[in-house]
């Protein structure tokens, strides 16, 4: 299993992306017929059972040798074997995989140690319908839906996600073209292995907003060096994004929340500053005329989860620990100043657990501020030259 090769149960589909058939089938003996049939309703049942349609013509769910020998999901759907579920996806390499992806990766893998592509070769022109609109960067997209309601409910801004699990950012791209929605699109890549060509690619001024939400928490100590955010991470928003636009992090855990506010802190001091709400004329700075409000996502129902909110991260240990807080707090924000939810932070609050959350801004280093005694200087010497002797 896990390649294409042959097993002694015949052809191994699970190398090329296929489903396992349910346990309760068994392989009907030959020339059985009554069992071929209950075999084949069983089979109509576990595929009914996801309460997924299916199309016809993308995955293969079952074939021969040949398919097996085809290498991927993509050369077996085009010998015409099966039907693709509409939660299963094809990858760039031609995989057809399902959507149903774990909730952690492992971003120090090899593959993953590329910085995040800039699509379209930065043609941003085929990207968004119209790139002068500001744009919002969401880090850590999930599933998507968080830039696919701000899409539909804020169209004066164009919502660009950036996902590290490849199936969900090809589903979240299908949706958006799906309701052809022209301020939509995501991309699959590694925001830790850098963002700064991305970011450079950008229209001058056009990145508005910044958005990290929820991502994982990384909780064994061995694993702290898997955080989304980085030395390397915060230094490439600080130097690309514009004076103005904000950066808005979150999650359930207030330790991650902690980490990450430490990391902005101390590794762009002077780069951001705290704010309260978002700044009332960013609207007309980013090329809008007012800052329509969004409505939260409202969930159908509301799920059962753990409470993370007081777990440690990491022996509760961490670089930087306390360069975030100011007077001994960090003066977590009480509401989202985005209006918008994400999935993750739509569930904790259905559950009546908290959010940590912290609104930055983009402002000129503070580098600069000795050049305002030369000023003050040479203001007072032109006042000495205009006095009456």
């Amino acid at each position: 299993h896990g390649s294409n090769e042959r097993c002694a149960q015949g052809p191994c589909l699970r190398g090329l992306g296929l489903p396992r058939a349910p346990r309760s089938m068994k392989r009907p003996a030959e020339g059985d017929a009554d069992a071929a049939e209950a075999a084949a309703a069983a089979a109509a049942d576990s595929d009914s059972s996801d309460g997924e349609e299916e199309e016809a013509g993308a995955l293969p769910q079952a074939g021969g040798e040949a398919a097996a020998a085809a290498g991927g999901g993509a050369q077996a759907a085009a010998l015409g074997f099966g039907r693709r579920k509409k939660s299963q996806v094809v990858l760039s390499d031609g995989r057809v995989v399902s959507v149903k992806v774990r909730n952690h990766v492992n971003p120090l893998l090899p593959h993953f140690q590329k910085p995040v592509p800039v699509p379209a070769g930065g043609d941003w022109d085929k990207v968004f319908r119209d790139p002068s609109k500001p744009i919002v960067l969401d880090i850590g997209a999930a599933k998507g839906r968080f830039c696919l309601e701000g899409a539909r409910r804020f169209p004066d801004f164009n919502w660009l996600g950036i996902e590290i699990r490849e199936p969900l950012v090809v589903r979240a791209n299908e949706w958006s073209k799906e309701e052809s929605l022209g301020n939509l699109h995501y991309i699959f890549g590694n925001a830790s292995a850098g963002v700064a060509g991305l970011l450079a690619s950008m229209p001058t001024g056009g990145l508005r907003r910044v958005t990290i939400q929820c991502p994982d928490p990384c909780f064994k100590k061995k694993h702290q060096k898997r955080r989304m955010v980085t030395n390397r991470l915060v230094e490439e928003l600080a130097e690309h994004m514009p004076s103005g636009a904000v950066l808005f992090v979150q999650s359930d855990v207030a330790q991650v929340a902690m980490q990450m506010a430490d990391t902005i802190a101390s590794v762009a001091p002077g780069a951001f500053v705290r704010v309260e709400r978002l700044p009332a004329a960013m609207g007309e700075a980013a090329g809008c005329n007012a800052e329509p409000a969004i409505e939260p996502v409202r969930r159908v129902r509301a799920t059962a989860g753990r409470d993370y909110q007081d777990k440690d991260v990491g022996g509760g240990e961490w670089e930087h620990k306390g360069a975030g807080a100011i007077e001994g707090s960090y003066n977590w924000l009480p509401d989202n100043p985005l209006g918008l939810m994400s999935e993750r932070e739509s569930s904790t609050i259905s559950r009546g657990l908290p959010m940590f959350r912290a609104l930055f801004q983009r402002v000129e280093r503070q580098a600069a501020a000795p050049a305002a005694p030369v000023v003050a200087a040479v203001a007072a010497n032109e006042e000495t030259k205009k006095a009456p002797e």
